[in-house]
């Protein structure tokens, strides 16, 4: 509830600071009912709706009897915004019905659901996604009413629609009309383009329409070329149009969650989204009924002939990068191999090779950076694995005054300076004949472990050198094995 309120001060703080005029608090006569809501006039003293409005009303609905109605939302400068709430409960009888869903600049934006209940059954529910009144994901309805009137006794769909809006999916239709007949439509779509249809009478198997489409929808857009929306099916190059959708079900029902010229609540199967009893801030247009595509020969869209010469110029241009992609990598130019490759992938997005080429050229660079970083390292620390070893043993008063701790080092040192050179025999062979092609990155990161744990020895063993170590050099006369000695020397 505070979070409402909260969301409710902010919506209209910011829509008077736009407007920026002081607002008018209204509580009367709206439309057929009553209203309350916060306005201000523009320069052509013209009301814009901004923050909370709340509608009621009583309606008498057939089949429900008296009914009170119940609005509320909210207006961002004259535009209807945020979560909306219908809620329209019978006065003398167990029915209700309630919408709710988001608004944004007067458009449908979000999830949407309807549902009527009467004597306790849902007789009606219908949920549907928008993105600015376009019909987005999946679309549900169920029809079931007590006392059918009209054209259905009963009425389900069931379907999707792409990110574009386009009938996208398998879409499933089964009604029963007032004779008690009972139909099924099953349609599957491609993005707006109808690949199979089969309508049939239920009860006696009897096909009222078939289209099969598959094959040619399926390879249509498994050869589409973009950005010039293409294909070419058994040698026939194909575009693609939109066009407005005429199913004689559908159609009425989407019209029931956008049109605001007529509205008509009711428990008809396509009565309208109540919300739209106050049409004040809504907007919305034909469009969402542009969700279904044809395809049609390429020479027949608007871009026709001239677009084709111009893939024709990507397509050089793409293979122009790929050739000069190759030949950089042959030589071992990888920054350059990459550059063409992400050119080339640029020039045409929907080619695997160059999208395929990049991440191996990326890892060969990386691994080119990590094996010279190694052996870099390996270098240095094995310099100064020596430069601090012969530091060390030159130091007489190391040898003199702390002689047990002394022979312990040596012990320890030697025995991981051996170990070393055994382990890594081939890795420091190939170092001094500079044949570094032959050394894995594997075979370096363990060299340079290794000389990591040694040169700790030395560092360890360098903070002790001068300070009192009597106690840790009697524990060392006690001990033969180097490990523990090295582990001894380490911990001081």
């Amino acid at each position: 509830m505070k979070t409402t309120l909260l969301i409710s001060v902010v919506l209209i703080a910011v829509s008077l600071k736009s407007i920026g005029q002081n607002f008018i608090s209204y509580k009367g006569a709206y439309g057929v009912g009553n209203a309350e809501y916060t306005y201000v006039e523009n320069d052509k003293l013209q009301r814009v709706f901004v923050g909370r409005f709340v509608y009621s009303d009583t309606l008498k609905i057939a089949g429900r009897g008296e009914c009170s109605v119940l609005i509320s939302g909210t207006y961002v400068d004259g535009k209807k915004s945020a979560p909306w709430v219908c809620a329209i409960k019978g006065m003398d009888s167990e029915n209700s019905e309630t919408v709710t869903g988001p608004y944004k600049d007067g458009q449908r934006m979000g999830l949407w659901t309807n549902r009527i209940t009467i004597d306790g059954k849902d007789t009606k529910l219908a949920t549907a996604s928008f993105y600015r009144n376009t019909f987005k994901n999946a679309f549900n309805y169920n029809y079931d009413p007590i006392e059918p009137t009209g054209v259905y006794k009963k009425l389900n769909v069931v379907g999707a629609f792409d990110d574009k809006g386009m009938y996208h999916g398998e879409w499933k239709i089964s009604y029963t009309n007032m004779s008690d007949v009972e139909y099924e439509d099953m349609m599957r779509f491609q993005h707006g383009v109808l690949a199979y249809r089969l309508k049939r009478e239920m009860g006696t198997g009897l096909e009222i329409e078939r289209i099969d489409e598959e094959q040619k929808v399926t390879e249509f857009f498994a050869n589409l070329q973009m950005p010039d929306s293409n294909s070419v099916v058994g040698d026939v190059k194909y575009g693609i149009l939109k066009k407005m959708t005429k199913h004689e079900v559908i159609v009425p029902l989407m019209k029931s969650w956008n049109d605001t010229r007529t509205v008509v609540v009711g428990n008809q199967y396509s009565s309208s989204i109540p919300t739209m009893i106050v049409p004040h801030g809504e907007f919305g247009d034909k469009s969402y009924l542009r969700c279904e595509q044809e395809i049609v020969l390429w020479m027949e869209t608007p871009i026709g002939h001239k677009e084709w010469l111009e893939e024709q110029r990507i397509l050089e241009e793409y293979k122009a990068s790929i050739r000069k992609a190759d030949q950089a990598l042959e030589t071992n130019d990888f920054e350059e191999a990459l550059r063409m490759y992400r050119v080339a992938a640029n020039t045409k997005k929907d080619e695997s090779y160059p999208n395929g080429q990049i991440p191996k050229v990326e890892k060969m660079i990386k691994d080119r950076n990590t094996k010279n970083r190694l052996l870099k390292s390996v270098k240095n620390k094995a310099d100064m694995l020596n430069t601090e070893q012969k530091s060390i043993m030159g130091n007489e008063e190391f040898v003199k005054r702390q002689k047990h701790l002394h022979a312990a080092y040596q012990i320890a040192f030697s025995s991981q300076l051996d170990d070393i050179k055994e382990d890594h025999t081939s890795v420091r062979a190939s170092l001094k004949k500079t044949s570094e092609d032959n050394i894995t990155i594997t075979q370096l990161e363990l060299y340079e472990s290794d000389l990591t744990e040694i040169l700790v020895l030395q560092s360890k063993l360098k903070d002790l050198i001068g300070t009192d170590t009597k106690e840790i050099e009697k524990e060392l006369k006690k001990i033969e094995s180097a490990t523990v000695i090295a582990n001894k020397i380490k911990k001081g």
